[in-house]
């Protein structure tokens, strides 16, 4: 139904409809400034054939052109017709998208609102410009104030200028434009778009050399920082690294290869021969260093020993008397402060030209002459005698790259090992390199191997040449799938003599033999720790003359293309790899991986928000997470700090595998934070990983980016959907969904109120403490109010000054220019713009006035309230009123809200507040700010998530009861923070330690950036079971696991009792075999597998399934198997049960508590027990343990009443008791002791 009268005119119709702007045709045809109130009539009747606009977003010519159809005014037909049957005015104007995106009034014309509306409200006139991205993307178009299409239309697009983030103008108008130089690549891609060979930027499936050394000159997306191992973390095996010296300049190399030849020479000669191939290599962190000062080797050993890598064997170069590149080496051993143990790796073979080891066109040559053996011998051992020097089974070790071009090498090694006794008291073991098909030390007369990839390990691997796309058809060098030979690698059989395992990271040696080279193609991290992993496991059953031992190549082999150090496109992701195959965390990772998902890294709140999520799921409860982001931006270095970041698109094909690949690694769940970064639901149910959807926009925001569709699709698919208040859900439409989960976010800054700071910043703006101040903070822009904000000041009267804080939206402060000026001339208005010190601010203020138009749930208002401010805000804004409303009927807190942009009732509001606020006192107001702190705990806040992300995961409470075991602390905590599975809460308790021990424990804890709670007794309790009571009423999760502090245990020791426990609601108790070390960590027992056998026959050979009483009968009756609390994880609640019910009893039992704790425990009624074969906790056992030095006859008493409440409890048949009697017999004649029953009277019956 047209909104035009059937008989209006033609020029009533045009006048009306919003569309014709008489100011902008005027502005643009200086030639008719003297028509006047003609000015429609003329553009009616002449001006559309004269090609003159009506508005910059109608083009008559255009319209007429695109509508051939049309007679006459094409402006008329478009209102009249064109708009409804979907035609477009301009061709970055559709009416059909707009009109679906954003809510127009009926009978308005699309074109009409978006004219209206566009300078005030962020509206889009296509979805391919993007002018939030523009404005950011180009800061000086956002200064001048300019708008961000027109821009782009008139001069931005001849600037080579993005409209939309994923749109190369570059690309494109070489690829599309070429004859057609001039024309604007955005409205070319219009026209075109829907042809397949069109496409906004060069598509993955385009491939050149110049594309591929521009992709890998970047980050690419397994880019990670690195994360350093703490010193405390358990090392599965020794690891040791290949280290080249030629990064230093010698004589010898400029007279070869040029003056200031380095290995840094060769390294830009490598490029990309093939589609996909990874060159050029290009270092990082470390730049292109020289090896001529101590600076570098230590921050090379610090940066390897946090990888958990041990030393370095370096290459050693000796020609018949003459050493090269021996420079670091001397500098090594002139610095003694260097923490870098090492040994040497003769580097025994011919230089030459060819840069592999042959005989042609040589440069230096090796001749063994029998004259030169001392003096080598001699050379060799000032090394080995260095404190530094690695050792195995107490000897030197010592390499040799070849053995088999040592003429008569098992005689010359004879001689040298002579030598070594004779004129250094030294025995080496001699190694030799596995390369050009000597592989046995046997042949040699050595002691052992070491491997050298990709020698040997390629020989039965397929060469993939075929398979690739070349870019240099001159390329003759052989390429392998570094997956196949990961895989060959590990199913390599044992050898009969002592064998060294090496993984090499990469390998490729392009810049050296530059395209006739050898490459391991397709190398990531993933794959390398999978080989390093599987060689560290192999070692610890084949030892290395005692000893777990595995090798890499190299740490800086970059012309080789082997190398840890970090690069521009991995960063350190090499080096991570490498500490959790170290560790075994690669290799026990859990499936409780967390995909935190996010659009950008723009210093904004949602962004915010998520970082701290992830900062806090792990610092506080350990779990694995991993960050997921659709775009980069300024936070982006600082998600790579917390967690590896990888940067995806929404509509990749390759997401899905992505996800579906880290699915497999354990994340099985994720956490969608902002509607902004729900084009990944579909991809996330696809790879079938459940997710939470966290929604932090409003309808405004939705429209305005079109986002409305990929929500409504990631609702249905999540979960939950979870929004910060019932008010924002409601406002969404989304308060009916079944999968709604209402919390409201926590506050991840800290804002404690400050006296001192107050003063200090009122002094600075020379303000009294009669001043009052009220605060607004956020992007000045029309959502946040800040015009409303400025309104706000013009009504206030006296001393009130207003202050805002933050960055203004460029084009809001040009329109708003003349008033701001005004404003802040009066000296009672303030924008201090960006500031680091917010909390500062927020003290000196007196109330916070929140002027948002559409505001979710600001996270400056939960700082201004922890920082004991009133808050006044528009109601139905967001979430925020119905927050202030709860605080305001649960506390004398006063806050308010009042109508919607009623500036009057916002000001009245304000100067109440600010006068309430004011005359509180300091006190006062930090109570206040405390309250406010707890109520918005983000701890708090990002467990639940936890909880909902992971609800097959309880709440546990991990307690260590400690006493003077500083010693074993570190390793205790360490097994702990291994763990693949988070925890609720880690608690020290300490009874009263004079040693170091709680020291040791927030040392560690700071190590691995992990949260404990110390908690300590400043006299002796006397009782390991006091304390046990203790950890059980302090502990606040569902489950308790009491390990104590000198024990420790595999990484996935609870996983697998969670596993056990799984869907078994009456189980109160769960347990695993342990093995048995000594004090200094010596194996006792590989498991209690026997000892269970004397007295359970076969009920633990196996994983269990018990109830409370068959478990008590057959495996608690005789003799207490459960040998190590640290073996158990107790349900709290029935846990505390037990020990309230027995604390008689345990006030005299000093070795049988434990032993009576279960009884009670297990009495309760319908309870189970699980038991976990596997030996995955580690028991210590001491010499002056309690057990050992209590009275033996005071041991078999405890033993005998526990016999006593067993059979009386259990009403054990006779059977059991004679067992019971044999048991104590048993004892007596171990301990020396004769029979003895007057005990019985010792310890009554509870």
């Amino acid at each position: 139904m047209s909104p035009f009268p059937v008989d209006a005119s033609p020029l009533q119709i045009l006048g009306h409809s919003g569309i014709f702007d008489a100011f902008y045709y005027l502005k643009s045809n200086p030639d008719l400034h003297t028509l006047g109130t003609a000015v429609l009539r003329h553009y009616h009747q002449h001006g559309w054939r004269e090609g003159r606009k009506p508005n910059p977003f109608f083009d008559p010519h255009w319209y007429l052109s695109q509508n051939r159809d049309v007679i006459g005014d094409p402006l008329l037909h478009y209102i009249l017709h064109g708009e409804r049957e979907g035609r477009r005015p301009i061709a970055w104007f559709d009416p059909v998208w707009y009109a679906r995106t954003y809510h127009v009034p009926e009978r308005m014309l699309a074109l009409a609102h978006y004219l209206k509306n566009r300078h005030n409200t962020p509206l889009r006139p296509i979805p391919e410009f993007d002018p939030d991205f523009y404005l950011r993307a180009y800061p000086d178009v956002a200064k001048a104030g300019l708008d961000a299409l027109e821009h782009y239309m008139v001069q931005g697009f001849r600037e080579a200028r993005k409209p939309f983030d994923g749109f190369d103008p570059l690309y494109y108008r070489r690829k599309y434009l070429r004859h057609s130089p001039d024309s604007n690549p955005l409205l070319h891609y219009l026209e075109n778009r829907n042809r397949p060979d069109i496409h906004p930027c060069s598509p993955e499936t385009e491939i050149s050399v110049f594309g591929e050394i521009k992709r890998r000159s970047k980050p690419g997306p397994l880019f990670e920082k690195a994360r350093p191992l703490p010193r405390s973390a358990i090392r599965r095996a020794r690891i040791l690294a290949y280290y080249l010296p030629q990064f230093h300049t010698i004589p010898e190399n400029d007279a070869w290869w040029g003056e200031g030849f380095t290995e840094w020479t060769n390294l830009p000669r490598g490029i990309p021969r093939f589609s996909d191939h990874y060159q050029p290599r290009i270092p990082r962190d470390l730049g292109h260093y020289t090896l001529n000062t101590p600076e570098i080797l230590e921050r090379q050993a610090a940066m390897a020993q946090a990888a958990g890598i041990e030393g370095f064997i370096f290459y050693f170069y000796w020609f018949n008397r003459k050493r090269l590149l021996d420079q670091p080496l001397e500098i090594l051993l002139s610095n003694p402060q260097i923490d870098l143990p090492f040994c040497l790796m003769w580097a025994n073979e011919n230089w030459s030209r060819r840069w592999d080891g042959s005989d042609d066109d040589l440069l230096i040559a090796q001749d063994y002459r029998s004259e030169d053996d001392e003096a080598l011998v001699d050379c060799f051992a000032r090394y080995l005698r260095d404190a530094r020097y690695i050792h195995f089974d107490g000897r030197p070790v010592l390499m040799v790259y070849r053995p088999g071009t040592i003429p008569d090498a098992p005689a010359a090694f004879v001689r040298w090992r002579t030598l070594f006794r004779t004129r250094h008291g030294l025995d080496p073991l001699f190694v030799m390199g596995q390369a050009f098909g000597d592989e046995n030390p046997d042949l040699f007369g050595l002691d052992g191997a070491i491997e050298f990839p990709p020698h040997k390990v390629v020989s039965n691997c397929n060469l993939i040449n075929d398979e690739i796309t070349l870019f240099d058809n001159d390329f003759s060098g052989q390429v392998y799938d570094y997956g196949e030979v990961v895989d060959k690698a590990l199913a390599q059989p044992r050898t009969p003599f002592p064998l060294i395992r090496t993984a090499a990271p990469s390998w490729d040696n392009d810049a050296r033999r530059q395209g006739k080279g050898l490459v391991l193609h397709g190398s990531t991290p993933e794959l390398y720790e999978r080989w390093l992993s599987g060689l560290i496991e192999q070692a610890q059953s084949r030892t290395f003359f005692g000893d777990p031992v595995v090798c890499i190549n190299a740490w800086n082999e970059w012309a080789e293309g082997a190398y840890l150090e970090p690069d521009q496109h991995f960063g350190s992701a090499y080096l991570n790899a490498t500490a959790r195959a170290c560790t075994g965390a690669g290799k026990n990772r859990s499936r409780s991986g967390i995909l935190l998902i996010g659009h950008d890294a723009f210093p904004a709140g949602a962004q915010r928000l998520l970082l701290e999520t992830g900062r806090t799921l792990k610092h506080c409860f350990g779990a694995e997470v991993q960050f997921l982001l659709l775009d980069g931006g300024a936070l982006l270095d600082e998600y790579r700090n917390v967690a590896p970041t990888e940067i995806v698109t929404g509509d990749s094909k390759t997401t899905t595998a992505r996800l579906e690949y880290l699915r497999r690694q354990g994340f099985q769940s994720a956490i969608l934070n902002s509607a902004a970064s729900s084009a990944l639901a579909p991809h996330l149910a696809e790879a079938d990983i459940g997710f939470l959807f966290l929604i932090h926009e409003l309808p405004a925001l939705l429209r305005s980016r079109n986002l409305h569709a990929p929500m409504e699709k990631a609702c249905t698919l999540a979960r939950h959907v979870i929004a910060p208040a019932q008010s924002v859900a409601k406002r969404l439409g989304l308060e009916t969904l079944n999968n709604l989960k209402i919390l409201p976010q926590g506050l991840y800054t800290e804002a404690p109120f400050s006296l001192q700071e107050r003063l200090t910043i009122r002094r600075g703006m020379g303000l009294g403490t009669a001043d009052r101040i009220i605060i607004g903070a956020g992007y000045a822009d029309l959502r946040k109010g800040f015009d409303l904000f400025l309104q706000l000041w013009r009504k206030m009267q006296g001393a009130v000054h207003c202050v805002w804080l933050g960055d203004i939206d460029p084009s809001l402060k040009n329109n708003l220019h003349v008033e701001l000026n005004s404003a802040l001339s009066s000296g009672t208005f303030h924008m201090p713009g960006r500031v680091d010190n917010v909390p500062a601010w927020l003290a000196a203020a007196d109330v916070f006035a929140l002027t948002s138009r559409e505001d979710p749930y600001p996270s400056v208002v939960l700082e201004a309230l922890a920082a004991g401010l009133p808050c006044a805000a528009f109601e139905e804004t967001g979430g925020i009123p119905e927050l202030l409303q709860q605080i305001d009927s649960e506390t004398d807190h006063r806050n308010s809200i009042v109508p919607f942009a009623d500036i009057p009732a916002m000001a009245n509001a304000a100067n109440k507040l600010a006068s309430w606020s004011a005359e509180r006192s300091s006190r006062e107001r930090q109570k206040a700010a405390r309250a406010a702190a707890q109520r918005f705990s983000f701890r708090h806040y990002a467990q639940k998530l936890l909880s909902l992300a992971l609800p097959a995961i309880p709440k546990i409470s991990v307690v260590i009861p400690s006493h003077n075991y500083a010693h074993y602390m570190s390793r205790r905590l360490s097994s702990i923070f291994a763990q693949t599975i988070p925890v609720f809460e880690i608690i020290v308790l300490d009874d009263a330690s004079d040693d170091n021990s709680l020291d040791i424990a927030r040392q560690t804890a700071k190590d691995w950036d992990r949260e404990i709670i110390c908690i300590e007794n400043t006299i002796p309790s006397g009782s390991v079971f006091k304390q046990w009571h203790k950890a059980v009423r302090i502990a606040r999760g569902d489950w308790i696991w009491i390990a104590e502090a000198d024990d420790f245990c595999e990484p996935e020791f609870l996983e697998r009792i969670l596993d056990g426990i799984k869907n078994k609601p009456a189980v109160v108790m769960a347990f695993t075999d342990s093995r048995a070390v000594d004090e200094d960590g010596a194996p006792i027992f590989p498991s209690y597998r026997a000892y269970y056998a004397e007295s359970a026959g076969l009920l633990m050979e196996n994983d269990s399934h018990f109830t409370g009483e068959s478990f008590l009968r057959g495996c608690l009756s005789e003799r207490n198997l459960v040998l190590n609390v640290s073996s158990a994880l107790f349900r709290k609640k029935h846990l505390l049960t037990a020990i309230n019910g027995c604390q008689t009893d345990l006030k005299t039992l000093r070795v049988a508590g434990d032993w009576r704790i279960y009884l009670e425990l297990l009495t309760q009624k319908n309870v189970e027990v699980i038991y976990l074969a596997q030996p995955l906790n580690v028991h210590r056992r001491h010499g002056d343990s309690v057990t050992h030095t209590l009275s033996r006859r005071n041991h078999i008493d405890e033993v005998a009443y526990m016999h006593r409440l067993l059979a009386s409890r259990l009403a054990l048949p006779e059977t059991h008791i004679s067992r019971q009697k044999h048991y104590c017999a048993m004892l007596e004649q171990q301990f020396g002791l004769v029979p003895h029953h007057a005990s019985e009277k010792a310890l009554p019956l509870s």
